[in-house]
Order: C-alpha cells, then structure tokens, then sequence
C-alpha cells in the first residue's frame, strides 16, 4: 500500500488507513451525501486536543525548566491557538486532502473546520501509532513555533487584565454563559461598565475571545 500524499508531508505512513479517512472527513459531507451516519472526525478531534495538550506541555516544560508556570501557561496558549493550528494546516495543505461538504470542498477561511481537522488528524496519529509517533508528528508541526519571542506574546487575557488593573484597579471576571453544540459562550465583566462575550470550542478559548472583544473596545474608545 502505497503512502499517499499526506501521509507522505506529515512523515508518518497510517497502519489503519480508514482512520486516516476518518480524520480527515468532516461532519458536513455525510450531510451533503444525506447519509444517515456521522463522521468519527469529531471524537477524534477531541482526543487530539488532549494529546495536543499533553505533548506541548511536557516539550515546553522540557525545553523552559528554568521557566515559571506563566511563562509555560502563556506559551501553551499561544502554541495551541487557533490560528497557530490554522496556519500548520494550510502549511501542510490539510484542505486539498479533506472531505467537505456545505456545497463543494471549499473550507470557510474563518471557520474554525482547518484547525478542528488538524486536531483530529493528530488523535488518528495517536490511536493509529501511539503517543511516541503522535509526539514526534507534533514536534515537526511546531518546532517553528517554539520561539522564546512568539511564545511570550502575552494573551488577551494577560492582557486585559494588565490594563484593567492599571486604569482602574480592577480584575476582570468571566463568567460562563451557555454550553452550545458548537462549544461555549462566555461573558467577561470589568466593573459594571465595561463586558463582552465570546465564543468558543473550550471555556478556555471563549474567555480569550470575551477578553480580546473587551480590548477591541477599548481600542475603538480610545
């Protein structure tokens, strides 16, 4: 069997290629077809997140011993962001291997499917080979990424709660809103004057996206 064109750009050759399929199948084409079943894309997207996770933390803890939890919490945040995930997927060309439906194999450029897909792509590589194969396929996708100056850039949440401690003296608080089927909604409050909400896939990524709402505001004041 021979490997085919991703396999070949992600250096790793599957033992079980339907896993490979499932990976890289979203939801919406069964849709498109009016197949009753659903992908397994999506479960593999959630393991994938998690060993993501794991990996980024244990290479970061190796690689900043010397570093405190901040730093290591930061750089995390910035290496499993969605536009880093995004941007590996279009380097790897993820979009020209992928089953999509929603009218045609064209991917929504703002929609969160390239960095969904890249995440399950990674749970296949771990069920299919094991976290030693997962590990050195995730090293190759981020070496690039672990840059001492990209990994400090601060996040949104840093961020907003710098600024809102120096002009007003105050934390910011998040408070969950809702679980929806596409991931969470959660509000962020400075005082009584001041709030935004945000969406995303973890609670995580929806308190970054309420908290880089709140700064666009302060921009667009200011």
């Amino acid at each position: 069997m021979h490997p085919t064109s991703l396999e070949k750009t992600v250096h790793y050759i599957f033992k079980n290629r339907d896993l490979l399929h499932e990976a890289i199948t979203h939801s919406s084409w069964f849709n498109e077809k009016k197949e009753s079943r659903q992908s397994e894309n999506e479960k593999l997207e959630y393991l994938g997140d998690a060993i993501l996770n794991s990996v980024i933390s244990i290479l970061l803890y190796k690689k900043y011993r010397k570093r405190d939890e901040g730093f290591l919490s930061n750089a995390r945040s910035s290496l499993v962001k969605r536009e880093t995930l995004t941007e590996i997927a279009n380097k790897i060309e993820l979009w020209k291997h992928m089953s999509y439906g929603n009218g045609g194999d064209h991917v929504p450029e703002e929609s969160k499917v390239l960095s969904n897909m890249l995440e399950s792509l990674i749970g296949a590589i771990y069920l299919d080979g094991g976290m030693r194969k997962a590990t050195k396929v995730i090293k190759e996708f981020f070496l690039p990424y672990f840059n001492e100056e990209k990994l400090t850039e601060k996040n949104p949440k840093n961020i907003l709660q710098e600024y809102s401690q120096k002009k007003w003296g105050l934390l910011p608080k998040y408070k969950f809103a809702r679980k929806m089927k596409e991931g969470f909604t959660v509000s962020v409050h400075v005082g009584k004057e001041f709030h935004a909400k945000g969406k995303g896939k973890s609670k995580k990524e929806a308190e970054q996206n309420a908290a880089r709402e709140l700064l666009n505001q302060f921009g667009n004041k200011e």
